[in-house]
């Protein structure tokens, strides 16, 4: 079956060629969409393991969310884009191996270096205390938006808006202190 073929019968309905069974809700169609969102995760993300864990999340999104189109056609976009977004969050989160051994570095670069967190570390002390208590957990601890979610006993959708707002404005001190120097 050629590629273009199974995306249309998927927009029309159809998942791998098989009929979607006639839902009364919009949650319904989840489970069957999973194999198509976990290959959609697949072209952000290479590694298999990592679009389960995307769909995962995706799923865990979507039923938790307090609003949901109600269209069978605008509940997959909606399932599309918040798979996108979580595949694009994911590959942002990747971390590029540090080798091992020392590795030299300037004084003056070191010095920026000590400068830079100290920096950050005053700017996290000026922000409201949701702001750095989000920024921390994900920033720092490497939580995920669920499990932050889960942790602060908010909503995914809360901790996404939240994290967000809580970057901008560390960042907006962070530029306003490097105007003063």
């Amino acid at each position: 079956m050629a590629k273009g073929y199974r995306k249309l019968h998927a927009v029309e309905g159809q998942v791998g060629g098989e009929p979607l069974a006639p839902a009364t809700t919009p949650h319904e169609l989840l489970p069957s969409l999973l194999p198509a969102l976990r290959a959609f995760a697949r072209r952000f993300i290479q590694d298999a393991e990592e679009a389960r864990d995307v769909a995962q999340e995706v799923a865990i999104r979507a039923l938790s969310a307090k609003k949901i189109p109600q269209e069978r056609s605008a509940y997959r976009s909606w399932l599309y884009q918040i798979t996108r977004n979580t595949a694009v969050d994911a590959f942002r989160r990747r971390a590029l191996p540090i080798p091992p051994g020392p590795d030299p570095v300037s004084p003056s670069l070191a010095d920026r270096s000590v400068i830079n967190a100290v920096a950050v570390r005053q700017a996290l002390q000026r922000i409201s205390e949701d702001h750095r208590r989000i920024l921390l957990l994900i920033d720092v601890e490497g939580l995920s938006y669920a499990e932050a979610a889960q942790r602060l006993r908010i909503p995914p959708g809360t901790v996404m808006s939240r994290i967000a707002r809580a970057r901008a404005a560390l960042l907006a001190l962070l530029v306003e202190e490097e105007a003063i120097r």
